[in-house]
């Protein structure tokens, strides 16, 4: 836009110059005709050959000269030597001769164009420029955050893990320490009672006994629920799938969930586990999804992959027959269906309806 603004403003000096003549209008025209086609094709062979006429018209005749300044714009823009020396030597073939009046006023309107020339392909170099800066900085600014993103979600990983770990830690100091130690006490109360027969002391150790009975439940209790609050299902999920990727197939894994019951973590970590072995050893796959998602009213983990294997979903096989059993018993359904574009295990159970007890003691 800078550039037509610069030619229009030219054009507009060389009126002052150019006479009202038919002859002067032509020139006039033919100027800027061969500009817009310059322009138009750039720095190009026809915009070269294009300057290079109009300075063989200038020498055939001197008439041209009137409106060289427009097409000084374009030679100035050029920057290649042998048109603005054609050029040159027509300029001062012309002004030699004598042939055209106002030389001085040309040559300074040609001036003008070569330095509104200089400005505008400043400006155009200044602003390409800034424009690959701000590019530049946008993608580096949004490669930083997405760094810090992954940071996060990494320190997040190692902070969740690391609680994780010392939570069964302390699970398992109570339980081989302090549970052994009970456990020990509660038999010598036992032994003692059988060699002891005075009515008022086998109460006194009875009661005895019973408190101790009561502690060690209770340590039961706090270790198994420590236990399940350290089972994450996410981090779980994520180990099991780990053998899909070692074993270079593309693997694409979602979690997402808020609050998910022992009972359901434990079916769902050993269907994905019995799935990924299946996957493994019985199908020669390349791709596998696994998504498992906690919806309103129902839990949802859905396995699929692209291999092509005979048999499927016989009911037969121990790990299917297996995978049946665990959803089954949380009062699930589960789907596995097998076809042309690969194998698919859908599984749904309610949140309601079902009261999910811990089998682990």
């Amino acid at each position: 836009m800078r550039k037509v603004t610069d030619k229009l403003l030219i054009v507009i000096f060389c009126c002052t110059i150019c006479g009202r003549s038919p002859a002067d209008i032509v020139v006039l025209l033919t100027a800027v005709t061969f500009s817009s086609v310059c322009q138009y094709t750039g720095k190009s062979a026809v915009s070269y050959i294009l300057e290079f006429i109009y300075a063989l018209f200038c020498c055939a005749d001197p008439i041209f000269i009137l409106a060289f300044p427009v097409i000084m714009y374009d030679i100035s823009d050029d920057r290649r030597g042998i048109p603005a020396v054609i050029s040159a030597g027509a300029f001062c073939f012309v002004a030699i001769s004598g042939s055209i009046q106002n030389t001085v006023s040309i040559l300074i309107f040609c001036a003008a164009a070569c330095i509104l020339q200089y400005r505008t392909s400043t400006y155009e170099r200044l602003y390409e420029s800034h424009i690959k800066t701000v590019d530049t900085s946008a993608e580096v600014n949004r490669l930083l955050k997405e760094n810090n993103i992954r940071l996060i979600e990494n320190q997040n990983y190692e902070i969740r893990l690391a609680t994780l770990n010392e939570r069964n830690r302390i699970a398992r100091e109570i339980h081989d320490n302090v549970g052994h130690l009970l456990s020990r006490s509660i038999l010598q109360v036992q032994a003692m009672k059988l060699i002891n027969d005075a009515e008022l002391f086998s109460k006194g150790l009875d009661s005895f006994g019973e408190s101790l009975g009561n502690a060690m439940t209770s340590i039961r209790q706090s270790v198994h629920n420590l236990h399940n609050d350290s089972v994450d299902l996410y981090i779980s999920l994520k180990e099991a799938v780990r053998p899909l990727i070692e074993k270079g197939i593309d693997t694409d894994y979602e979690c997402q969930y808020v609050s998910v019951p022992n009972a359901v973590k434990m079916c769902a970590v050993g269907v994905v586990k019995e799935a990924v072995s299946n996957i493994i050893r019985h199908s020669n796959a390349d791709h596998a999804e696994i998504f498992f998602c906690e919806h309103p009213a129902f839990y949802q983990l859905i396995i699929n992959d692209n291999g092509k294997c005979q048999d499927k979903t016989g009911i037969g096989g121990i790990g299917l027959s297996n995978m049946r059993a665990r959803v089954e018993e949380l009062g699930g359904i589960i789907n596995i269906t097998s076809g042309k574009n690969g194998f698919r295990i859908f599984i749904s159970v309610r949140k309601k309806g079902k009261t999910y007890e811990d089998s682990s003691g």
